[in-house]
This record gives C-alpha cells, structure tokens and sequence, in this order.
C-alpha cells in the first residue's frame, strides 16, 4: 500500500505538475500584469536571501502567496483534470435523478468551477479571490486535486515544485511566445495547441 501510494504520488503528480507549470509560463506571456506581480514577489525573495543562504528554503516557499494565487486561479479556469469518477455505495438521487448502487458518476470540475454561485465573476481571472476572501470557499467546489478521502495526495508536492520552478524561472530569464495568440486545448488534458514553444535568455540584472 505504502509503495502504490508512493509509485501514485510521483506519477500523477508528474502530469499535473507540468500541466501547471506550462500554464503558469503560458499566462505569465500573456498577462503582462500578472507577470510584473509574480516577478516582483520572487525577486523581493531573491533579494532578501543573497548573502543568507544560496538555495530556497522553506520560509521563501511560504512567501510566495500571489504566485501560488495565480497558480490556484489557473486550476479553477483550466482544471488539470476533466473531472474524476465515483462509484455510488448505494442508491440515492441527485437533482432530481435516480443513481443505482454500484453505478459509477463523473463530476466534472468545471460545473463548480464556473458556478456564479460559488465564485464571483467566475470568468474573470482573478487571483485576488483566493486571498482571504470574506466569501468561504465551500468544501468539494474547488476540486482541482478531488477531494474528501481520495483527495490526491501530490497537492502539496504540486504547490513546492511549481513554486520553485517559478522563482528559478523568472528570477534567472526572461522569455517570449513563439505563438502569442496560442490557446489551450484538452488531449483530455489541458494542453497548448502548438506545444508552447519560446524564446528564451538569462535574465539581465541592473
């Protein structure tokens, strides 16, 4: 069991990590304020360590709140997953319809995601509402990892490796779109239509 969950961790992590981290480098090409926000926040980080300790630690990783904001906003437009099946325990209903014990559900994220209900404005990117909103998320609405007991357990492993791919990133180079007008597909999973190709140097420090 300790190994399954482990072999699960590394793997499914994997995909949904990348997926993350390509729709991180994607928005940040395109939304030239979010990207101004995120570099400021790494570079205050990468200020405050220099002459202290050369890698991240653990406190840096806690100070990176908008650029995890923006990561969380990312999952909630585009889910890394469609949605995730369920087995039924027993008969019950569910708006209305009947589902027969042993019958296996799909809940797709989006239908929480973009409820107005739920979340304000659902179709603006807005990573401001994951900042201690005064308007509680309620449980099993913002499912990008699942949730409940199969909650998957890479949701922290995601949040550390995304957050130090960022700062390495934007604290080392600076990039552009080959394809600037590129959009997001699904292979089921989100993926750039033409492969995100961009160009890329060092970062130049003043």
């Amino acid at each position: 069991m300790i190994m399954d969950n482990f072999i699960a961790l590394m793997i499914a992590s994997h995909d949904t990590t990348s997926i993350l981290l390509s729709l991180m480098v994607w928005k940040m090409s395109r939304d030239p304020e979010v990207y101004q926000k995120i570099l400021e926040e790494q570079m205050g980080i990468l200020e405050n360590r220099e002459g202290r300790e050369e890698k991240l630690t653990w406190d840096d990783i806690q100070k990176m709140k908008y650029t995890w904001r923006v990561a969380q906003e990312l999952m909630r437009t585009i889910p890394p997953l469609f949605g995730s099946f369920r087995t039924a325990l027993k008969d019950t209903t569910f708006g209305g319809y009947v589902i027969p014990k042993g019958w296996q559900v799909l809940s797709v994220t989006h239908s929480t995601h973009m409820d107005k209900d739920i979340f304000d404005n659902p179709m603006e990117f807005d990573p401001s509402r994951f900042e201690n909103s005064s308007k509680r998320i309620s449980p099993y609405t913002y499912v990008p990892f699942g949730g409940g007991l199969h909650k998957c357990i890479g949701n922290e492993f995601t949040r550390v490796e995304t957050l130090t791919m960022v700062h390495n990133l934007v604290t080392q180079y600076e990039w552009t779109q080959v394809h600037p007008e590129e959009v997001i597909t699904r292979q089921p999973v989100p993926y750039p239509s033409m492969g995100l190709p961009i160009k890329i140097k060092p970062r130049t420090m003043l």
